[in-house]
């Protein structure tokens, strides 16, 4: 397989689908040194499926070093599209070692790509051997980095989120200590995604942490963890039936 030129095509899929306006859309939300094409979740995806199915019998080598090309392209899309490969080859992620999660966390400078990698890649790692691997999140989280910490706490989303037996409660307060007297807005919004998603498995746990912490967090991650508890919802706002 000639790698530069599977990228290349893939490449070419993406610069087809690039949406302007969504690109105007997408960089006002998301500020990233990247360049953006401005190309859709699903159409990446797309993109992705389309390649599996040509491409079911492709080495694992070649499949990486595929990844390898796109992580180094210069655009948003291309990174996230070697993330939405790994995800059609599963069994790819539990190849992974933490060499390439320590490579590729430098390679995000926005909230997209680092929850992708997080709760898509990073999260099915560390549950494929969570003796061997958890340790991993007290590393991230206690990095300069900024995106680093917020990659720990996303980490703990899809881990905690429905099955008790599996969650990491103790692991993910702990994390949270970390970080909660921090006040960057992509810090605090981790904080109070990681917390609601604990709460679905562990309510208790998190209200007395809330409680505990009220005057150490950010108030609007007091605020939203609370609604959750309360009604379900981050808002708590609760629609009466038929509006």
């Amino acid at each position: 397989m000639n790698c530069e030129s599977e990228r290349q095509s893939l490449l070419t899929q993406i610069e087809e689908l690039a949406d302007p306006t969504y690109q105007s859309g997408a960089e006002m939300v998301m500020r990233t040194s990247l360049k953006m094409y401005g190309v859709r979740v699903p159409d990446l995806r797309g993109i992705a499926k389309r390649y599996r199915q040509a491409h079911k019998k492709i080495e694992l080598d070649e499949l990486m070093d595929l990844v390898k090309a796109l992580w180094n392209g210069d655009s948003q899309e291309e990174r996230a599209l070697a993330m939405e490969l790994l995800r059609q080859y599963r069994r790819a992620i539990l190849h992974l070692t933490w060499n390439h999660f320590d490579r590729w966390r430098y390679k995000v400078d926005n909230w997209g790509l680092t929850d992708l990698l997080g709760t898509k890649i990073l999260a099915p790692w560390l549950q494929a051997d969570p003796v061997q691997r958890l340790g991993h999140l007290e590393e991230l989280v206690s990095a300069d980095h900024l995106w680093s910490r917020r990659l720990a706490l996303v980490a703990t989303v899809p881990i905690n989120r429905s099955d008790p037996a599996r969650a990491i409660p103790e692991r993910t307060l702990a994390l949270i200590d970390r970080v909660k007297a921090e006040r960057d807005p992509m810090i605090t919004k981790a904080i109070s995604w990681a917390l609601r998603e604990l709460s679905k498995t562990h309510p208790a746990r998190v209200a007395a942490y809330v409680e505990a912490n009220r005057n150490a967090l950010a108030a609007h991650v007091v605020r939203e963890v609370n609604n959750k508890l309360q009604t379900g919802l981050k808002s708590g706002q609760v629609r009466a039936k038929g509006e």
